[in-house]
C-alpha cells in the first residue's frame, strides 16, 4: 500500500486506501463512514488468500455533539495482502426485502455510553490499539491459524468496548459466524 503512514496499523490503512479511492467517491455518499472496528475477515473455501469486508454507513454529525449513524448500505472487500478491491456490494439492492425507511432513520447516535468519557485522544489510542489487535488476526488467518491466547481476549474486549450498540444487529447479520467467535455474549440491543 501506498501513501500510508508506516506506522500505521494496516487494518487502519485498508480503510484509508478505500476511502481514497475512486470507486469509493463514485459509489458512497459524501458522510459515508467506514465501518470500523468491524472489518470482517473473509476466507473463501479452498483458497488461501484473506479479505477484509469493510462495511460503510452514513455517518451524520450532530450540531450538539457527536453524529448520527445508520444501518450499513454496502460492504466493500479488500484483499488483505494487496488492499486490490475485490467486491462492492450495495445492501439496498442486495436485500430489497428491507423497506426504504429502514435505511433513511438513524438507529443510535455516537459516542456510546462506554466511550462516551473517553477524551478524543483516549479514544483514538483504543481505536489504534484495537486495528493493531485486527492485524495480528488477519495474521494469524493468513498463516491458516486461529487467533488465541491473550491477544484474542484483549481483541474481545477492545472490540466490545468499542463497537458502536447500535450498529451490532447490523453487523451480525454481516458477519455472523465472526462475531459468534469474537462477541458470543455481548448484549444486541433491539432495533425496534
Amino acid at each position: 500500500m501506498t501513501g500510508t503512514d508506516p506506522g500505521m496499523p494496516r487494518s487502519e490503512a485498508l480503510a484509508r486506501t478505500l476511502r481514497g479511492s475512486r470507486t469509493f467517491r463514485e459509489l458512497a455518499p459524501m458522510e459515508s463512514g467506514i465501518g470500523w472496528p468491524v472489518p470482517i475477515p473473509v476466507i473463501q473455501d479452498g483458497e488461501p488468500r484473506v479479505y477484509a469486508r469493510l462495511p460503510l454507513f452514513v455517518l451524520r454529525p450532530d450540531p450538539a455533539g457527536g453524529a448520527d449513524l445508520f444501518p450499513p448500505f454496502a460492504t466493500a472487500t479488500l484483499d488483505w495482502s494487496t488492499a486490490r478491491l475485490v467486491e462492492y456490494t450495495d445492501l439496498r439492492f442486495k436485500e430489497p426485502h428491507r423497506s426504504r425507511e429502514e435505511w433513511s432513520h438513524p438507529v443510535g447516535h455516537f459516542p456510546h455510553a462506554a466511550v462516551a468519557g473517553l477524551s478524543t485522544a483516549g479514544y483514538r489510542a483504543l481505536r489504534t490499539q484495537l486495528f493493531d489487535l485486527y492485524d495480528e488476526l488477519f495474521s494469524e488467518l493468513s498463516h491458516g491459524r486461529q487467533f488465541s491466547g491473550d491477544g484474542a481476549a484483549e481483541f474481545r474486549g477492545l472490540l466490545g468496548r468499542l463497537l458502536e450498540p447500535c450498529l451490532l444487529p447490523h453487523y451480525r447479520r454481516l458477519a455472523p459466524k465472526f462475531l459468534q467467535q469474537y462477541l458470543p455474549d455481548h448484549h444486541v440491543p433491539d432495533e425496534g
